[in-house]
């Protein structure tokens, strides 16, 4: 279920919400097999960063971070700003919209990018 109260729950709060849902789901996790990597979200207007671990089969940590290598092996990097992202984890905004609108950017691998679209529609219920 979705967390429909983010405009007063913060970041942090909103991500723990989305571990839980994300690991109770079956066919996000099946999409994650082999695909271990670091997302690092990026709250470009406060300078809040976390980082989301999906590893084995899992979202297994979701942590606050002062700072994390950018070119860091197997990462994957959202920056937007901490409100965006916030509504994006909560499943008020599709993350696939916000990039097209500008509000977010990916940095990653275009085979990573290809596993971000199929997770959004998966999580999104897109597809």
């Amino acid at each position: 279920m979705w967390n429909t109260n983010a405009t007063t729950t913060g970041l942090s709060e909103v991500l723990q919400d989305f571990q839980a849902r994300f690991n109770d789901n079956p066919r996000a996790k099946k999409l994650v097999t082999g695909w271990d990597r670091s997302v690092l979200l990026d709250a470009s207007n406060t300078g809040n960063k976390f980082v989301l671990a999906v590893q084995d089969h899992a979202l297994r940590e979701v942590r606050k971070v002062a700072d994390f290598d950018e070119d860091a092996e197997n990462l994957v990097h959202l920056q937007g700003d901490e409100s965006v992202l916030t509504e994006i984890f909560s499943g008020r905004y599709n993350p696939a919209t916000a990039l097209v609108d500008g509000a977010i950017s990916i940095f990653s691998s275009d085979r990573d990018k290809v596993k971000l679209e199929a997770l959004a529609m998966i999580l999104w219920r897109l597809g």
